[in-house]
């Protein structure tokens, strides 16, 4: 049995709120200094000349038109193309819904998508747990499309939950091999001390058995990215549910997703030192594609060991039933592009960012039954 998991960050349409990280310092510090001046209800005249000043900055004279869309109302359907010709009006009811309207999503290039694939692909997982995932349509449509082989007699089960956010990142997983989803658990609407909801996308719970009857437990979570505090209170919540399944009778857990932070943080305390859940990334038999040069010799402290330079934030983690049986473990990243963060072996195909699969490895780990 292989188990893999993987932040895809999306397959073929990405909110473009997610582009934001592509921004330098300095555009940012000027949008946000824009933001406060627009809001200002008496704007003294260095305030309206410092307005001037950074819309010049920011290319407002140079908008992207790929953001926007023109629609057309045609025999009573709506027919949507990328981009917008000069003196489109707002489509509306106005217009009659014709006009330009602005796209919430960006398409993910068909390059990065099948660097997605190809990654997928070659790690071969039976039990392969997503994160970032648009619907279950699209990943039913994505494996139809680059996953599904000529000559399989057995279909997938391809399951795709919504979470707390409306933004197209939901979790998923895609069973293969005869293994089923045999019943489901969210814990979305798990709440924090002061009422908010604790989990930004979810945190769901996978019962799996395989055709042989063997059962298996699935907790896919992400963490907040921005608040450590939060981080802190995910793991310790993490840690909780998996101690319930523990003395429940559970025995066969995997815990998943992205953390946002390296292993020796304080913050992931509750769930890496409380607890007794391995890490893949720990296993004797852990592979990875090294780095080249002489990278191969520089250890980051925030990386997944010495030689594999990626700082760790996405983390794939068994119950010690499971420790006991794993026959190998691995972090694949050829779908990565490197930029300034070091060296390792990429596809062929991978020319610039914005091809890479993802900016996450797909973690996987190999169990006898």
């Amino acid at each position: 049995m292989k188990i893999a998991s993987y932040n895809i960050q999306n397959l073929f349409h990405r909110h473009k709120s997610f582009r934001d990280h592509s921004l330098s310092h300095n555009v940012k510090q000027w949008v946000a200094e824009l933001d406060d001046l627009m809001v200002r209800a008496d704007k003294s005249p260095n305030d309206l000349d410092r307005v001037r000043e950074l819309s010049f900055l920011l290319g407002f004279d140079q908008v992207n038109m790929q953001q926007y869309g023109t629609l057309r109302s045609r025999n009573g359907e709506l027919y949507l193309k990328q981009g917008v010709q000069g003196g489109e009006p707002k489509a509306g009811t106005g217009s009659l819904w014709n006009g330009w309207l602005a796209l919430q999503t960006i398409p993910v290039p068909v390059r990065s998508q099948q660097h997605k694939a190809k990654t997928i692909l070659e790690v071969g997982a039976d039990i392969l747990l997503f994160q970032e995932v648009e619907d279950g349509a699209s990943l039913v449509e994505f494996h139809d499309r680059f996953l599904k082989p000529s000559d399989a007699l057995v279909e997938p089960e391809i399951h795709v939950f919504e979470g707390n956010e409306a933004k197209g990142r939901n979790l998923g997983v895609l069973l293969r091999n005869g293994y089923r989803l045999q019943g489901f658990v969210t814990h979305r609407y798990v709440r924090s001390a002061k009422g908010r909801l604790l989990f930004p996308l979810d945190c769901q719970e996978y019962h799996i058995v395989s055709a042989s009857g063997e059962r298996l437990v699935a907790i896919v979570v992400q963490f907040s990215k921005s608040n450590e505090l939060d981080r802190k209170k995910q793991a310790q919540a993490i840690s909780d549910i998996y101690t319930g399944l523990r003395g429940n009778g559970y025995q066969d857990i995997v815990v998943s997703g992205t953390f946002y932070d390296p292993s020796f943080a304080d913050t992931l305390s509750p769930l890496l030192r409380e607890t007794d859940l391995h890490s893949a990334s720990r296993h004797p038999e852990f592979m990875a594609d090294y780095d080249l040069d002489g990278h191969a010799q520089y250890h980051s402290m925030t990386a997944y060991r010495k030689g594999v330079n990626l700082k760790q934030q996405d983390y794939l983690l068994v119950s010690p039933s499971l420790w006991e049986r794993t026959i190998g473990a691995g972090l694949h990243r050829k779908g990565i592009w490197p930029g300034n963060q070091g060296k390792w072996p990429i596809y062929p195909t991978l020319g610039k960012a914005g091809h890479a699969a993802s900016e996450h490895p797909l973690l996987w780990m190999e169990i006898k039954p």
